[in-house]
């Protein structure tokens, strides 16, 4: 096998070395800290904003403030597919049609 008739196998080998190279990289050469990341805006200024640490508690904290939410959402959805039935109207029918 001759590494010219695998072209595809070879440019797909190159492919993941530049890909993984470039994921190493840290994207400018800019004076910002590790602290701090620059969000550049629509109309071309700049900000620099202080990244936040986060912690196992405040990781689990948001978790459960996330199975609460999507708790509150499964109970609304059951209220508004009971209220339809209620009323006769298909429970698939969408509000903007």
């Amino acid at each position: 096998m001759s590494l010219l008739k695998n072209w595809k196998l070879v440019l797909a080998a190159f492919s993941v070395i530049f890909f993984m190279g470039c994921a190493g990289s840290s994207g400018g050469s800019g004076s910002v800290g590790e602290e701090e990341s620059v969000t550049r805006n629509a109309d071309g200024t700049t900000t620099t904003v202080k990244k936040e640490v986060i912690d196992d508690d405040k990781l689990k904290d948001t978790q459960k403030e996330a199975v609460t939410v999507t708790e509150e959402n499964h109970n609304l959805r059951r209220d508004i597919f009971e209220a339809k039935s209620k009323l006769g109207i298909a429970p698939d029918e969408q509000a903007g049609e």
